[in-house]
């Protein structure tokens, strides 16, 4: 597949152990909650067992005893990647004016570019298969390993968002898996990889639709479709909810971020079947409160809710007795 962006941006963010949660919600509000965090207090973890028992790990990892604390962002390189590099950079001043005491750490970022094959690369080394819920196992494209009783996703991120590894993501994979999909209708809004639609379809889906703003994410979710043998019932198109979604679903995944859902929540109700259930993930915990009030004001009650390192996840149906 052609790469449509030829460099990526990579944007380190110097923080604390402490500013890691501030900083990262200041990502999130700035509508960045993906992100990667080097943080040298896992190498203490590790040695003293808090991540499982291990008899050996690559020697990489004790570079990180070493390590400065810190988050990384990558981006496509352009234009609204300078923007959000300006934002960045504005909110960093923000919270380093509000922390006298330097509790936060530097508050500073380096901005750098990497080719995509460099990308791919990163990720491809660090990528192991793990399983989600009690029936997924996440696997490369070109891992051909067995897992009994395991039902295989083979995704290929490229640029689009959703490996399973993030909080969000895995989130929202237990959710579809405790809603049981089998024989229902799905769409995914904002579908990046097409790892919830595709997931959806493996766990017994009749069809799946997925949108996303981004043509890459459209390509990379088909392809990814293609992959796990589920294309003939899955359909990606590029647009927004309003212009390209006509029918109603069974099952609506929503995994973007707060302010996203609180604008979507009034069209996503006209989209839901009776009965249906809207997952909604990229959900801070401090943000919980405000998303489930706009929801509870459209009609919508909350059935399930889970949580994991400051993300939430919640599934909710609208209220027909209201």
């Amino acid at each position: 597949m052609e790469q449509i962006e030829q460099t990526l941006t990579k944007i380190d963010i110097y923080t604390s152990q402490i500013g890691l949660d501030v900083v990262g919600a200041a990502l999130e509000e700035l509508g960045q909650p993906t992100f990667t965090i080097t943080d040298p207090g896992d190498f203490d973890s590790l040695l003293e067992g808090k991540f499982g028992a291990w008899d050996y790990f690559d020697k990489n990892l004790t570079k990180l005893r070493d390590a400065e604390t810190f988050i990384t962002l990558y981006l496509p390189d352009n234009e609204q990647s300078r923007k959000t590099v300006d934002e960045i950079h504005e909110m960093l001043k923000t919270l380093s004016a509000s922390d006298p005491t330097g509790t936060l750490g530097k508050l500073t970022c380096q901005v750098s570019h990497i080719k995509n094959e460099d990308w791919d690369n990163l990720w491809k080394e660090s990528f192991r298969p793990f399983p989600v819920g009690h029936k997924l196992m996440i696997c490369l494209p070109w891992d051909n390993e067995e897992f009994k009783d395991k039902t295989i996703l083979r995704i290929e991120p490229g640029q689009a968002f959703g490996t399973g590894t993030d909080e969000t993501t895995k989130l929202s994979l237990e959710m579809l898996e405790s809603i049981a999909p089998k024989g229902k209708t799905v769409l995914d809004i904002g579908c990046g990889s097409g790892i919830l639609s595709i997931a959806a379809l493996l766990l017994g889906a009749d069809s799946a639709l997925g949108i996303d703003i981004d043509q890459t994410a459209v390509d990379i979710a088909t392809a990814n479709a293609v992959r796990n043998n589920v294309s003939d019932r899955a359909k990606y198109i590029c647009g927004n909810l309003i212009d390209a979604v006509t029918e109603s679903y069974d099952i609506i995944c929503a995994n973007i971020i707060a302010d996203v859902i609180i604008m979507l929540l009034p069209q996503v109700s006209q989209c839901l079947k009776p009965n249906g259930r809207l997952i909604l993930s990229g959900i801070i915990t401090d943000r919980e409160q405000e998303v489930m009030e706009i929801a509870l004001k459209h009609g919508f009650t909350c059935a399930e809710r889970r949580e994991e390192n400051g993300w939430v996840c919640l599934t909710v149906f609208l209220d027909c007795t209201l």
